[in-house]
């Protein structure tokens, strides 16, 4: 049986700020936070941070691929080996994501990847699978063939193809068939995201009314408009996301996809309306190129912080969550309370997770990393407040 435990030495990143106090781990919980020179009885093993912060564990929602893995090719182990290594990237809690897969494959591939995260043990936490499409306006990398239109039984298919397993799905919700397609996904609480999508500004209100709750990659596959020639500011489509107070804006924070004061101008958004994502594809977290097949024909090379096709255009990203949250807090100029709900807590909430993980709260789940005051390098990182990775 795991040992109670107590962290001393540390300064606590929770939801209301910083704390220079000791958290208390307990069956794999966070069972209370007190002062530093709070009694306790000596069941308690004590475990010495080193003056680092404890942050969050990161819950990325949108994760194609790490190392040498893509998920949306379903190899066997893919899970299973990756929720070994993502905590040492800051990684507690991940959804696997797969790209537009071909209709005659969607079922086999999807009930695979549900096999292998069934089997996923000592690692990262699967929290379910991320469908991003087959309902796009706009596919940007993703295999144009293998676009399906909406439907009631589109969505059956997905929810039963993951064993139940679904938990986010992306869509052009402009697309006819649309309003019925999410309220059957939402019956399952099952977060949907727009993306991929040259809606009508206007129309977003109407989204969020069927369950549209959140976007994926904002400004990325989702179109402006020039300023017209009366000198009147356009509404766009990310503007009006941006309006909907309703609507949590996903960002893949490397400084390629979204420029650096773009995400300044989203941090000034309410602290529960932006969270990171990674869109991470193969070879991300790897120190040497790597190059893969994305789809028969559609080759990806990962280098240089990049993920694009050999013509150029974006293909997912070689983010990892670490850079993401040092990216954010540079950016943004936010404390690091603030960047850990856009790493952690919004994230969780997102897919309906809040309540369990995704901040250093009483009753939560301890799933955390010592983070370096320092350089904001990952130290050690624990789940359910076993250490799963240190680093060297």
């Amino acid at each position: 049986m795991q040992a109670k435990q107590r962290f001393i030495n540390v300064t606590l990143v929770t939801p209301t700020g910083e704390k220079s106090q000791d958290l208390l781990v307990e069956g794999g919980l966070i069972v209370d936070i007190v002062d530093r020179d709070t009694q306790l009885d000596e069941n308690f093993q004590t475990i010495d941070g080193n003056d680092n912060y404890i942050f969050p564990g990161m819950i990325d929602v949108l994760q194609h691929g790490f190392l040498n893995y893509l998920y949306g090719h379903a190899e066997e182990n893919c899970v299973v080996d990756n929720v070994k290594l993502l905590p040492s990237v800051g990684v507690t809690g991940f959804l696997p994501a797969t790209p537009c897969l071909p209709p005659e494959k969607t079922h086999e591939l999807l009930g695979n990847l549900s096999t292998d995260i069934d089997k996923a043990k000592d690692g990262a936490r699967v929290l379910g699978i991320h469908s991003e499409g087959p309902c796009f306006v706009l596919p940007g990398a993703h295999n144009p063939k293998n676009l399906r239109n909406p439907s009631i039984e589109l969505a059956e298919e997905l929810i039963h193809s993951t064993n139940g397993k679904l938990k986010a799905v992306t869509i052009a919700p402009e697309m006819d068939g649309s309003e019925h397609f999410i309220k059957r996904l939402k019956k399952d609480n099952i977060s949907i995201h727009l993306g991929h999508s040259g809606a009508n500004p206007i129309d977003v209100p109407m989204f969020a009314d069927w369950g549209v709750d959140a976007v994926t990659h904002m400004y990325d596959a989702l179109p402006t408009y020039p300023a017209d020639d009366t000198g009147v500011h356009v509404l766009s489509l990310t503007d009006a996301l941006i309006a909907e107070s309703r609507i949590a804006l996903g960002l893949i924070c490397d400084g390629i996809h979204v420029h650096p004061q773009l995400v300044e101008l989203l941090s000034h958004l309410p602290s529960d309306r932006v969270f990171l994502e990674t869109d991470s594809v193969k070879g991300s977290g790897s120190p040497e190129p790597v190059k893969f097949e994305f789809y028969p024909g559609r080759w990806c090379t990962v280098e240089k912080g990049k993920a694009s096709t050999y013509d150029g255009l974006l293909a997912g990203s070689s983010l990892t969550s670490i850079e993401a949250l040092q990216n954010y807090l540079k950016f943004s100029k936010k404390t690091i309370s603030q960047v850990a709900l856009a790493a952690s807590l919004v994230p969780a909430r997102v897919i309906g997770l809040e309540d369990t993980m995704g901040s250093i709260e009483k009753n939560k789940f301890a799933d955390f990393i010592l983070l370096r005051k320092n350089d904001l390098e990952i130290s050690e990182t624990f789940i359910s407040g076993k250490s799963v990775y240190k680093s060297e």
